[in-house]
């Protein structure tokens, strides 16, 4: 298997397929009580939402570093990076939901459409290459669903299907 096929495989296995260490993302994120994505285990914790919010956050800027836009940045622990509280609601759930699926879609389809040398060269403005960014992002989808079925149990939002 070459390094594109083995990473594809990763994401899909990670976002929606038979991870070895559980549930995917997906299910993971659609097995949270919508009217609770919102709650926050304490005042120095972030709620499920702002969890899910910043793993997309960091897909979006795979995805458009992958485009060649430079121009896309996230700053560490920044408004885009961790986003308010203020705004959470059922719908708004349902929005960043969609937009994972969506994310997901696009990010397949251009890690198999970019050339392969691409994958070494530098991501502009960082340290690391493109296929050093791409790894990372499964290891932080894994993380975060982590982070997010602890939290939405703590704050009684999970839902196990299993």
């Amino acid at each position: 298997m070459s390094w594109v096929e083995i990473v594809v495989s990763q994401l899909k296995d990670v976002y929606s397929g038979s991870p070895w260490y559980g549930k995917p993302v997906r299910v993971i994120l659609h097995e949270i009580m919508p009217e609770r994505v919102g709650l926050s285990p304490d005042a120095s914790s972030h709620s499920v939402f702002q969890l899910a919010q910043h793993m997309l956050t960091w897909r979006t800027f795979v995805v458009e570093q992958l485009k060649g836009n430079e121009a896309y940045k996230v700053s560490l622990n920044s408004e885009k990076d961790w986003s308010p509280s203020d705004q959470i609601n059922t719908e708004s759930w349902s929005a960043l939901l969609q937009a994972f699926d969506d994310n997901q879609k696009i990010l397949l389809d251009l890690i198999q459409r970019t050339s392969t040398d691409t994958f070494e060269k530098q991501v502009p403005g960082k340290s690391y290459n493109f296929k050093h960014l791409i790894e990372g992002i499964v290891h932080h989808d894994i993380y975060h669903a982590g982070q997010i079925v602890t939290t939405a149990k703590i704050v009684g939002a999970y839902l196990p299907s299993s």
